[in-house]
């Protein structure tokens, strides 16, 4: 009896088969988040989401009759591949009419530390190294190397709307890292 050796299957060449189909499962599985990542990742850049922060007319006019910001909160949800976080952040809201409306992030572009707002002298100021900006984001003074982050805004329906970004701290130039 001859044995056709093109029919037979070693059992070397099996385990490579199998291996092989095994390498490729595990790389397709593990890899899938990745490249949904990635897509996702250029999505949301094409597709920027701004968040609700209130009612326009709700916001106190900040030159009327004193100098005073405005603090406001609102919630921002991510999704990074799989993982969806609910985030509460704050910003500062400097109204001058319902048509004029600034924005600021919360976060010092000195060394990223959180201002306030100073109701006595009527400035900004960082606890962390004493920059002092006023009401329109200016440095007045201290260690600071540009004034306050502005950030995106767009009115609809009487609504304002923030898209939130956050910056690069300790550079002269406002440069975007993430949301």
């Amino acid at each position: 009896m001859e044995i056709d050796k093109n029919k037979d299957i070693s059992r070397r060449s099996f385990f490579k088969s199998v291996s092989i189909g095994l390498a490729a499962a595990i790389s397709f599985i593990l890899g899938f988040p990745f490249i949904e990542s990635v897509v996702t990742k250029t999505k949301k850049v094409a597709n920027k989401i701004y968040s609700k922060l209130a009612p326009v007319r709700s916001i106190p006019n900040s030159f009327a009759p004193i100098e005073n910001p405005s603090k406001l909160h609102f919630v921002q949800t991510k999704e990074d591949a799989f993982i969806k976080t609910i985030a509460q952040e704050d910003v500062w809201v400097v109204k001058k009419a319902d048509d004029e409306i600034t924005v600021f992030s919360p976060i010092c572009p000195h060394l990223g530390c959180r201002y306030s707002w100073n109701e006595d002298q009527k400035l900004f100021i960082c606890p962390c190294h004493n920059s002092v900006y006023t009401i329109e984001g200016k440095v007045v003074s201290g260690p600071a190397p540009r004034g306050l982050d502005t950030l995106p805004i767009k009115i609809k329906d009487e609504k304002l709307y923030v898209l939130y970004e956050r910056f690069e701290v300790g550079v002269p130039q406002k440069i975007m890292i993430g949301n």
